[in-house]
């Protein structure tokens, strides 16, 4: 993100034994304007964002509202690294002071505790064809909901040693929740480096520069309120939550960018509030509704490829944006409507073809090239005949039990 000819750049402060408020504290020395972030569990390994202009980092006096260029960007790595024996990386450029033998992220990975279950929604444009063959293939039921303006919202609860998915069609957003961890996602492209991401399972605390009075509390967003938001924007997450919740039709950018101030249940349930979905959803995603019986949502289950393509097969046909809807509604309406129409054809197509087949045979040999093309021809058309009417008598009986489910 640029603004004003500020550049984001992200990083990394990794040591032994790391105190954020420690760090904020030296920021706030140097009037340095930065966002930490951590993970309670792994307060050695901190998150670090601050602007940079001509490879020096915005700072902010105690009567600046204005950000103005300050250390240079290599300088505060290096003296970062030097203070906190730590390994300090900073976009592109990096140092590194951990004590010989260090290794802060084998221990991050042996604390680590055991993986839950995830429960994921995605929002984006996935035909619902694709639906029961995404699935079979993850090897998860999947539910899916038709909202506004072609979009669609796919419900999936992910079993704990799986560490990753691979759903919907680009561009989506992605809604996850895993032991009790709200995290959003915008996936525009299969470059990782380009995802947009927000959890709200981290510690954040904003550092205005000199403005200590306004730094805020570990986990608030609140803008500080001598330093104006744009400002705190440079460095801050509210320009990625608006971006998120940009990419979903009807949402309310703004709504979703507040829900980062809230936590657990309430945060997920005002983020799906804000773009624009059901309290079933929410519900899902914090454990509450079972898969099958989110409302209004319809499950495939994870069955063989075969079956799902079948069933792929059948909602393609019945999709209105499908080139095939028209004939295939058509052919539809007439086999259960009026299935004389069917039976009367396929007799008249069996015989048509019983002729031919006969021809073919009781012909004097050689037979002629026209003669045999005629047999294969008749072949054909019997066998088609049977399938057509074995097709009508299958719509039938479903069309049957549908009206008797709903009756």
């Amino acid at each position: 993100m640029t603004a004003n000819g500020w550049t984001r750049v992200e990083g990394m402060i990794i040591s032994r034994g790391l105190d954020p408020q420690d760090v904020v504290d030296e920021l706030a020395s140097r009037e340095v304007l930065a966002q930490l972030e951590w993970f309670e569990r792994t307060p050695q390994l901190l998150g670090i964002v601050v602007a940079c202009r001509e490879g020096e980092v915005a700072s902010l006096g105690t009567e600046d509202t204005e950000p103005r260029q300050g250390v240079e960007l290599q300088a505060l790595a290096e003296d970062l690294a030097v203070l906190f024996d730590a390994e300090v990386r900073l976009g592109s450029c990096a140092a590194d002071h951990l004590p010989e033998g260090e290794s802060p992220l084998e221990r991050a990975t042996d604390e680590g505790e055991a993986s839950a279950s995830s429960r994921v929604v995605e929002i984006g444009r996935t035909p619902a064809s694709s639906v029961p063959l995404l699935a079979a293939l993850e090897g998860v039921d999947i539910a899916d909901i038709e909202v506004a303006d072609g979009q669609r919202v796919l419900l999936a609860e992910l079993p704990p040693e799986r560490t990753g998915w691979n759903f919907g069609d680009v561009p989506l957003v992605s809604l996850s929740v895993t032991d009790g961890e709200f995290q959003a996602f915008l996936v525009t492209d299969d470059d990782p480096e380009n995802v947009v991401s927000h959890n709200w399972g981290m510690r954040i605390q904003v550092v205005p520069g000199a403005h200590a009075d306004a730094a805020t509390v570990p986990g608030a967003h609140a803008d500080a309120a001598t330093v104006p938001g744009s400002v705190i924007a440079l460095v801050g997450d509210h320009d990625d939550l608006v971006s998120i919740a940009s990419h979903v039709p009807g949402a309310d950018a703004d709504a979703f960018a507040a829900a980062a101030d809230l936590e657990g249940v309430a945060a997920v349930r005002a983020a799906v509030r804000a773009l624009g979905l059901g309290e079933g959803v929410a519900a899902f995603l914090t454990g509450t509704t079972p898969l099958d019986q989110v409302p209004g949502a319809e499950v495939h289950l994870a069955r063989g490829i075969s079956n799902a393509i079948g069933r792929s097969v059948d909602i393609m046909l019945t999709e209105p944006d499908s080139p095939t809807y028209q004939i295939w509604d058509a052919y539809h309406t007439t086999a259960v409507k009026r299935p004389w129409v069917v039976r009367v054809g396929a007799s008249l197509e069996a015989a048509t073809g019983a002729t031919l087949v006969a021809l073919a045979v009781r012909s004097e040999k050689p037979r002629s090239g026209w003669t045999k093309v005629g047999g294969v021809l008749g072949a054909l058309m019997v066998i088609d005949s049977v399938a057509e009417l074995s097709l009508a008598k299958y719509l039938g009986i479903r069309e049957a039990r549908r009206t008797g489910d709903s009756a």
